[in-house]
């Protein structure tokens, strides 16, 4: 990733998608999350695929919180995110 594709990114140039599903897989790659609606988000790592060290079954992120890492995919359990395709 080049630095024109960090500053895009930074203002939405990620092609966000809104994820509040449950139990569904959505396919990246991903370049971050952030946390939005009501409560946390749960993020089942069982079906996703990610470069977190040591990731825990379930994971929970607060609200507003917003995580950087490689996603390969994500999947919910509960809450809402908005994830952010990395630039090709």
């Amino acid at each position: 990733m080049n630095v024109n594709d960090l500053y895009n990114a930074q203002f939405g140039g990620g092609n966000p998608i809104f994820i509040d599903d449950s139990n569904v897989e959505h396919t990246g790659p991903f370049y971050a999350f952030t946390v939005v609606g009501t409560t946390a988000a749960v993020i089942d790592s069982s079906g996703c695929t990610t470069n977190i060290v040591d990731a825990a079954p379930t994971m929970s992120f607060p609200l507003g919180s917003t995580i950087y890492g490689d996603f390969t995919s994500i999947e919910l359990n509960s809450g809402a995110i908005i994830a952010y395709y990395k630039p090709q």
